[in-house]
């Protein structure tokens, strides 16, 4: 193996251990120690790639929004709702499936690194909740806005769900399109 193909082996392990970490523990529960052990390179060998903790957190998350917006502009179908649901359900597969993503995430949550992709989902599900409520397709007294917090509380407990030790305890994957059509039919008009 070339130095520069093992270079770039050994970035790309560093960027996934660090992400199970920050996953896992946060920010300030992550040590630079812990990361290295896990990829069996040295803290020199870390500090070549990434010159601090903070540089590996910004890695991660330019990796993981990076799989997050990808999906979301997979996401177009007939109609307001539909595209809303399609929207929320490939963003939550990649945060129930990709550990960059879960980890991006929570560092940006946490204001560790700075990125506009919580805001940017926001507004893109407050745009088709109120595309939605123009053609009538919400249910009479759900407004827009408040229909975007509970959108993203559902969002943020399916990442938190996904975190969790799989004990066999909690919703898993499969459970989510059932917990998903449960928030539909309290949003959607023509489901009552």
């Amino acid at each position: 193996m070339k130095n520069s193909e093992r270079a770039a082996s050994t970035r790309a392990n560093l960027v996934l251990a660090a992400a199970r970490h920050f996953d896992q523990h946060g920010y300030d529960g992550t040590t630079l120690n812990s990361v290295c052990a896990e990829v069996n390179v040295t803290l020199g060998a870390l500090t070549f790639h990434f010159r601090c903790k903070a540089a590996l957190a910004s890695a991660v998350v330019q990796e993981g929004v990076e799989e997050l917006r990808r999906v979301s502009t997979e996401c177009s179908a007939a109609g307001a709702l539909p595209e809303l649901s399609l929207l929320v359900r490939q963003v939550v597969t990649a945060l129930q499936r990709n550990v960059l993503t879960r980890a991006a995430v929570r560092l940006i949550q946490e204001e560790h690194v700075v990125s506009d992709w919580l805001g940017v989902f926001r507004e893109e599900v407050l745009r088709l909740l109120e595309r939605a409520s123009a053609a009538g397709g919400l249910f009479a007294g759900v407004r827009p806005d408040t229909a975007v917090r509970l959108v993203m509380y559902v969002v943020e407990g399916a990442m938190a769900e996904a975190r969790r030790p799989a004990d066999g305890e909690g919703p898993t994957g499969p459970d989510f399109a059932e917990v998903w059509r449960a928030v539909l039919n309290g949003l959607a008009a023509d489901a009552r």
